[in-house]
């Protein structure tokens, strides 16, 4: 069934929501704090399991996604060396172009950002420098996302995809 919204998830489908990563349809149905009709998803996310999310099943304000099949994950983790980094005209390009990477979930955007931050940081600690603020947190928010929904579809912890990662391809995902 499809709705204004985009796809009706099932009771206990994984979904990437937004920046917060991968959650667990727990319920949907009206929520007890509104008095109007609508339909909620009750969203807890996967590896913040003392938190739970109430939106709207209608809603487009946030981009909600089902996440990758463990198939899926497999290909993508084999597919990592292959993943490349971006290219910007300038440094002030990038914080919004982490933003909208970050707004997007994408996968392959996802990593080509964690492996151009991660040589970002090699080459700066080479020169005694570090990285931004800035950078280390979208680094780290996308990391959140990738690994949580690599994780999820391996059913293994978000801090063991970076060791996975290395296993199957022999590559690092930096130490960031």
């Amino acid at each position: 069934r499809v709705q204004k919204g985009g796809t009706l998830f099932k009771k206990g489908a994984n979904i990437l929501y937004g920046t917060v990563g991968v959650c667990q349809i727990e319920d949907i149905s009206k929520t007890d704090f509104s008095d109007n009709d609508r339909l909620y998803y009750y969203l807890v996310p996967r590896f913040e399991k003392e938190t739970t999310i109430y939106i709207p099943v209608n809603s487009d304000k946030v981009k909600m996604r089902e996440i990758m099949t463990r198939q899926q994950a497999e290909r993508f983790v084999t597919a990592w060396p292959s993943v490349q980094c971006k290219k910007y005209a300038s440094d002030r390009e990038r914080p919004q172009a982490y933003k909208e990477v970050l707004q997007s979930g994408d996968c392959l955007e996802l990593a080509s950002m964690i492996k151009e931050i991660a040589n970002m940081e090699q080459s700066r600690r080479g020169n005694g420098k570090m990285l931004s603020i800035r950078e280390r947190d979208g680094v780290k928010c996308a990391r959140k996302l990738l690994f949580g929904e690599l994780a999820a579809a391996l059913d293994i912890h978000p801090e063991e995809v970076p060791d996975y990662i290395q296993d199957q391809t022999g590559c690092s995902t930096g130490t960031i």
